[in-house]
């Protein structure tokens, strides 16, 4: 405010100044004069500085701020700072929304903005994702129409205010398995809607698993029940029954007794190894040597002479690991062969060091048999819980369809890794991979006992 009046003291300084000196000098013809030449150069410094105000005006640029004198120096240096206060609030609200980006895509659940009509205005990559959309091509399409689900446009174009959600079935291109999302919708604003995507397949996958998994224990345990019950009632009923019936009768519920009594050890080795989350702290050195002479004696235990054995042990290997985890592991790939060959079959155990990349060890456990052999679309599944190939066989050779299921898991633990090769008729192939330890510490080599 001082500046201004002080250039309008200045005008009205020299306007006295020239009128004063046109009247001494020429009298009022030269002060006319004077004037008219005073006020056309003024006219002609404001034209110049308003043409260069205009300029910059189409093409600001804070660099290029225009120079001016009198008020337009004030008007321009105005101009200057509210370019500079703008270019720092554009500047912030840049950084903002890059990290509002940021966020938004580190977001587990997908995120998208819809207008009134329905068509996409804004979305992160997770929704995307979610449902197979290209962020490029469908940025703005109409998004019922890029799902084609008649659900999703009934549950869009409910007029209800509350927020809703529902849940979508997509069909993954990428690996051929649906993706099961929860969708939820919230108002926005006025003009638009806010959709969350989240993707609950593994927690479906895992319910029916669990459904499953309680309808299969139910049922395995259900059947020897049965039978140790119907054979209660018949000794109740007949306390006259001969007694070499009686004790075929109690021989049944032995056998029965003993499966079922496999059959809850199995699953509680199967939930201590699905819910241990560190070993590291029980970790000591096993030596597979020695471990794999025990279970080939028990196998051959087991297998009471009905089958041929060939044993290749390599010596001097050892893990690092949980040895009881391992004899689990080892056992039931070992003792499966022996209840699934036919007798005089023969059944091969190697145990042998390989090298692999960045000159790391790894040791191998195999075993092969020359029994029936397992179909191709079989061998993905094996590891499932209570999956068999052979329902029948499976219970009559006393498996508890665990088995497979505890060597995953006990491999797993050990970042190891189960092969399984087959040919129909020829017999299969399992190998436990394990990473090996290097017996440079003077480790003893003699055999330990589970």
């Amino acid at each position: 405010m001082s500046e201004l009046r002080h250039h309008l003291y200045l005008i009205l300084a020299t306007l006295i100044a020239v009128v004063v000196l046109s009247l001494l000098i020429g009298g009022v013809q030269l002060m006319l004069v004077g004037l008219c030449c005073l006020l056309f150069l003024w006219l002609v410094g404001y034209w110049y500085h308003l043409i260069k105000l205009v300029r910059w005006l189409e093409r600001p640029k804070l660099r290029n701020v225009p120079h001016g004198i009198g008020i337009w120096k004030n008007i321009f240096n105005t101009l200057m700072l509210q370019a500079k206060s703008r270019k720092k609030r554009k500047q912030k609200l840049g950084v903002a929304l890059l990290r509002f980006n940021r966020i938004a895509e580190t977001i587990p659940e997908g995120v998208l903005i819809l207008g009134l009509d329905g068509r996409i205005q804004w979305l992160n990559h997770v929704a995307a994702t979610h449902l197979n959309l290209n962020p490029e091509r469908d940025s703005s399409g109409i998004l019922v129409e890029l799902i084609g689900s008649v659900h999703f446009q009934q549950f869009l174009n409910e007029q209800a205010p509350e927020s809703g959600d529902m849940k979508l079935t997509i069909d993954n291109s990428g690996s051929g398995l649906p993706r099961i999302l929860n969708i939820i919708r919230t108002p926005f604003d006025e003009q638009a809607t806010l959709i969350i995507t989240q993707d609950i397949t593994a927690a479906e996958q895992l319910n029916a698993t669990r459904t499953a998994f309680v309808a299969n224990v139910s049922h395995e345990l259900r059947t020897p029940l049965t039978v140790i019950n119907g054979f209660l009632e018949t000794l109740t009923d007949m306390p006259e029954l001969p007694q070499e019936q009686r004790q075929s009768f109690i021989a049944l519920m032995s056998k029965e007794g003993t499966r079922m009594r496999n059959l809850l050890a199995d699953l509680l080795t199967l939930s201590r190894l699905e819910n241990q989350t560190d070993i590291s702290i029980h970790r000591q050195p096993v030596y597979l040597t020695a471990l794999a002479e025990q279970v080939v004696h028990e196998a051959r235990i087991l297998s009471a002479g009905k089958h041929s054995f060939v044993c290749e042990l390599a010596t001097d290997i050892w893990v690092n690991g949980i040895q009881q985890d391992l004899y689990n592991a080892f056992s039931n790939l070992l003792f499966n062969a022996v209840r699934y060959t036919p007798p005089k079959g023969t059944i091969a155990i190697r145990l042998r060091s390989e090298q692999c990349q960045h000159d790391s060890w790894q040791a191998i456990f195999q075993v092969s048999d020359t029994g029936a052999g397992i179909a191709a679309e079989h061998i993905p599944h094996l590891t499932e819980r209570f999956y068999r190939v052979d329902s029948g066989r499976s219970r009559q050779s006393g498996g508890t369809g665990l088995g497979l299921a505890i060597v995953k898991h006990a491999l797993a633990e050990h970042s190891g890794t189960l092969q399984i090769k087959s040919v129909v008729g020829s017999g299969s192939t399992f190998s436990a991979i394990l990473p090996q330890m290097k017996n440079d510490k003077g480790l003893d080599s003699r055999a330990t006992h589970v």
